[in-house]
């Protein structure tokens, strides 16, 4: 009997594998604000009054106007050229209307090219820079000015995106906006064996407003593609509402946590489905049901979470003969807080979460007829976390780490993680207009370590060595790092990126390179590579099969 099982786990091997390294990488997010095109308003000579757009890319967003600030090109406050230091910045419009920054100054500008950057502070993934290099249109003709005087009365100018709501309407027009998308995938991301899959899919966000401060949000998406069939999924719908310097939101809702980029020791409250065939990694996340409440106060925040289910990350599975899966999730409450400072030179938060892992241990159960039972259990973690990011003349510095205590009993508890340190940090600079670079090192350090290939009995050796590499706790230390470049051509029509993460020691990598191209202002396409490299007895070298091209177009309303 006890070969028998020990046969069935070994041939479990490469299931286990790539399930959970999709659970065990973290991938952040992008920015939580677009900083948009400029609009330049004035002339040569003219006081100076110029338009930003904005874009807050989460519904929770706390922006103010106090979150932007001018720096000359560099770094630094705007001493060369004209003088900007004194230029006024006012925010406008509202998240439900839309918003941007008005730019204005009370002396004229009397120069012909202007150059400096707006840097934004308060937004949760750290510090925006968006550096422009504008050319003043030259001074108006006295005589044309004079002649203009005497023309007709000018057209009033309404911008629509800015008008003042009607503040008797309680109930407004709700703002619908989504996308169609069909899309090509060399294979599932399941580990099912199908190739060239079809995908087709309709992505929409609803948001209505109900007074000023009160809104209802629902985000979802219907899709039909060859791996799934049919399938539709809620990613988030919640009710949303302030009351002074408080703000609460309850329903589904997506919470992103961290300021690194993309690897995020403290994002661990909501999940990702790891499976689902998007060339996006952010749609891949799922919602979990949550009562939130943030108390802002000047550049503080406050937030109290809590959780009283949990959806655990979906991850790929092979089929294998002889073995079969089970997963088992406790009912329990879960809770997290953060402290978040932003707007000072540096902007910094802490964190505590008390839960559920997303990621779950293994267990072995009973050997039938039928086969062996693999059990993963979701058990209890607490999760301690800091981050903090900072801008030095064209640099942006970030860092993040978590300390995780698990249920594991001690170094001969094989079976569930052993609590670990997670640590990233490093920075990113952007080149010429748009060509940005950014490079991380990262750190998972286990306490209490005792080597799986040291354990006598054979069965919890196999299975002890397979969770110590799906853990990435195979060694006291595993450290590598990740690289991710990015940058636009022909007019911002084309986006390139490339992004990787290697580990050190054994040669064995991950790597995504992607195009989108602009072709309107409404339809996009994408198209890129998901590469596994390594030898067989690496962490990335064993999901070499898993390797695929991918190609999407989208039309976005």
């Amino acid at each position: 009997m006890l070969q028998m099982r020990v046969s069935i786990i070994c041939c479990a091997r490469r299931a286990l594998v790539s399930a959970f390294f999709f659970a065990s990488l973290s991938a952040q997010s992008a920015h939580a604000l677009f900083i948009g095109e400029i609009e330049i308003i004035s002339r040569e000579g003219e006081p100076l009054l110029a338009y930003v757009q904005i874009s807050p890319t989460r519904p929770d967003e706390k922006i103010s106007a106090t979150c932007f600030s001018l720096t000359k090109a560099g770094g630094g406050p705007v001493q060369e050229g004209p003088d900007l230091s004194a230029a006024k910045l006012e925010l406008e419009g509202s998240k439900n209307i839309g918003q941007r920054i008005k730019i204005s100054t009370a002396a004229p500008i009397n120069a012909h090219l202007l150059t400096f950057q707006l840097k934004a502070r308060c937004v949760s993934n750290g510090l925006i820079i968006r550096e422009f290099n504008l050319e003043l249109k030259p001074a108006r003709n006295p005589l044309s000015s004079q002649a203009e005087s005497f023309s007709a009365p000018a057209e009033k100018i309404i911008v629509d995106d800015f008008q003042k709501p009607d503040e008797k309407s309680v109930l407004r027009k709700p703002d619908l906006n989504g996308s169609v998308r069909a899309g090509y995938f060399s294979s599932s991301r399941k580990l099912d064996g199908k190739n060239d899959l079809g995908t087709g899919s309709v992505w929409l966000k609803a948001t209505q407003n109900i007074g000023e401060d009160i809104s209802l949000v629902a985000k979802g998406w219907v899709r039909n593609d060859e791996s799934y069939g049919s399938l539709k999924k809620l990613q988030e719908g919640y009710l949303n509402f302030s009351s002074g310097n408080v703000d609460y939101r309850v329903g589904r809702q997506i919470i992103v946590w961290g300021r690194a980029d993309r690897l995020n020791p403290t994002d661990n409250l909501t999940p990702r489905n790891f499976t689902l065939l998007t060339p996006e990694e952010d749609d891949q996340r799922i919602g979990s049901l949550a009562a939130k409440v943030t108390y802002h106060l000047h550049d503080n925040s406050l937030t109290g979470i809590w959780l009283p289910d949990m959806n655990p990350n979906i991850f790929p599975v092979t089929t294998t003969p002889g073995i079969f899966f089970t997963q088992h999730i406790p009912n329990t409450n879960r809770i997290a807080l953060k402290f978040d400072r932003s707007g000072g030179d540096v902007d910094w938060s802490t964190s505590y979460y008390s839960g559920l892992d997303l990621n779950p241990d293994i267990a072995i159960g009973a050997a039938t007829t039928s086969g062996t039972n693999l059990i993963f259990n979701h058990n209890h973690i607490r999760v301690f976390g800091m981050d903090a990011a900072t801008v030095i003349g064209r640099y942006g510095l970030r860092a993040e780490a978590a300390y995780t205590w698990t249920a594991n009993t001690g170094v001969s508890d094989f079976l569930i993680k052993k609590p670990f340190l997670y640590m990233v940090m490093g920075g990113d600079r952007t080149f010429f207009d748009y060509l940005n670079v950014n490079i991380q090192y990262y750190l998972r350090h286990v306490t209490n370590y005792s080597d799986p290939q040291a354990i006598a009995d054979p069965l919890l050796r196999t299975v002890a060595v397979q969770a110590a590499a799906l853990w990435n706790q195979f060694s006291r230390s595993q450290h590598g790092i990740s690289v991710r470049v990015s940058n636009k051509w022909f007019n911002e029509t084309l986006e390139g990126e490339i992004a990787t993460v290697a580990s050190f020691g054994l040669s064995n990598y991950f790597i995504r390179p992607k195009l989108v191209y602009a072709f309107s202002d409404n339809v996009k396409g994408s198209l890129g590579l998901d590469i596994y490299r390594g030898e067989s007895n690496t962490f990335f070298g064993r999901l070499r099969d898993n390797s695929l091209l991918f190609a999407e177009m989208k039309y976005g309303f």
